[in-house]
C-alpha cells in the first residue's frame, strides 16, 4: 500500500483563521490608538484665546506713583501709576500661579508661596519664577481704565 505524502501546504482550521483575524484586528487597532496619542502629544490642539476688555476703575483710584491690586473677572491685575501713566500687569506669579502681593516698603511684588520677588516693572528679581509678570494693555476711555486680558477660564473664542 502506498501512503500518500501529506501536502506541504495544509489548510488551517476555521478556528485558527478567526483567531488570527481577531489578533490582527486588535494589533492594528492598538497600534493605531498608540500612534494617535503619540501624534496628539507632538501636535497638541491649542484652543484659541479670546481677549476681552475689562473695566478696571478710574485713574484717580490709583495712588500717585503707587500700585493698586484689583480682582477682575478674568483674574487679579496690578495697576501701577508712574508719571501720570498707568501700566498693568497680571498679578499671577509665573512660577506656580499664586497671586503676588505688593510690599510698598520694598517697592516690590512678592509671591507668598515660594518667595518669588518682582520689581515695580514686573521683572524677576529673585526666586523661582521663570519669567516676568505678564504685561497687559491699558486704555483710557471716558475717564475709565480698560485692561485687555485673556477671557476667564471656560470661555473660548
Amino acid at each position: 500500500m502506498e501512503e500518500s505524502a501529506p501536502s506541504e501546504i495544509t489548510a488551517g482550521s476555521r478556528r485558527d483563521f478567526i483567531a488570527n483575524v481577531v489578533l490582527g484586528t486588535g494589533t492594528v487597532l492598538g497600534l493605531g490608538s498608540l500612534a494617535y496619542r503619540f501624534l496628539e502629544y507632538l501636535y497638541p490642539v491649542i484652543p484659541a484665546i479670546k481677549l476681552v476688555e475689562v473695566p478696571a476703575g478710574k485713574p484717580e483710584d490709583i495712588p500717585a506713583d503707587g500700585v493698586r491690586l484689583i480682582q477682575l473677572p478674568a483674574g487679579p491685575v496690578i495697576l501701577e501709576k508712574a508719571d501720570n501713566e498707568v501700566h498693568a500687569f497680571s498679578a499671577v506669579c509665573t512660577h506656580l500661579g499664586c497671586t503676588v502681593q505688593w510690599h510698598p516698603e520694598d517697592k516690590r511684588f512678592i509671591c507668598p508661596c515660594h518667595q518669588g520677588i518682582y520689581d515695580l516693572k514686573g521683572n524677576v528679581v529673585s526666586g523661582p519664577p521663570p519669567r516676568p509678570l505678564q504685561k497687559l494693555q491699558v486704555t483710557l476711555r471716558d475717564g475709565q481704565l480698560f485692561v485687555l486680558m485673556n477671557s476667564p477660564k471656560g470661555e473660548q473664542a
